[in-house]
């Protein structure tokens, strides 16, 4: 079954396991936003066992905007929800040092997509599917199973650092790029660091004292 709302600006497709939102990333967030909490909470009442998964369709959004959306959302259908498809728009204010990284502190969704040009931080896993792209560096407390790309614009030194990488993850430095098959022994009390080095892409294993 699929639906749309008066203004177009959400459209409903759902299955026996989940509602898909698709919201048109021309749309004003706002009336984007009332349609998906409005439209989530009626279909909530109607079949509360379905998933819903908002696809924001590559939109560029701010981390606020989207944290108040899954705010709301979640007060209408619980936990079973996911928001992915988008990519995190840089503050127009200038930063200071200390506010020049994107820390998010979870997991990314499945189909999350963030782009940026600072430091990334992730307290948390990277999950198939989930794409990460900065001009700078990118420190993952976590496990990385989808993409990440660092240095993207040349940027000299760019690391992408994690605690354990599973086989099948992409990982990209500069020009350098590679997908582990084979997925680095996860070592207690280690960490990887990838880095690029003369167009090859350099996975090694250090040790915390």
């Amino acid at each position: 079954m699929a639906a749309t709302n008066p203004g177009n600006s959400v459209i409903f497709k759902g299955n026996q396991s989940e509602i898909l939102a698709l919201v048109n990333p021309k749309a004003k967030w706002k009336e984007a936003e009332r349609t998906l909490v409005a439209q989530a909470a009626a279909q909530h009442r109607i079949l509360p066992q379905l998933r819903l998964v908002v696809d924001l369709q590559n939109r560029s959004c701010g981390l606020k905007s989207v944290a108040t959306l899954e705010k709301e959302l979640r007060k209408a259908v619980g936990d079973n929800l996911s928001i992915g498809n988008y990519r995190v728009r840089a503050s127009a204010k200038n930063v200071s040092g200390a506010d020049s990284a994107l820390i998010l502190a979870r997991d990314l969704a499945a189909t999350e997509i963030i782009q940026t040009t600072k430091d990334v931080v992730v307290i948390g896993s990277v999950p198939e599917g989930a794409h990460i792209e900065t001009v700078q560096s990118c420190f993952i407390f976590g496990t990385i199973r989808g993409t990440v790309r660092a240095g993207t614009k040349g940027k000299e030194g760019a690391i992408i650092a994690c605690l354990d990488i599973a086989g099948g993850a992409s990982l990209c430095v500069g020009t350098a790029s590679a997908v582990l098959h084979i997925a680095p022994a996860g070592m207690r009390g280690h960490y990887y660091v990838a880095t690029a080095s003369q167009g090859q892409l350099r996975v090694q294993t250090h040790f915390v004292e």
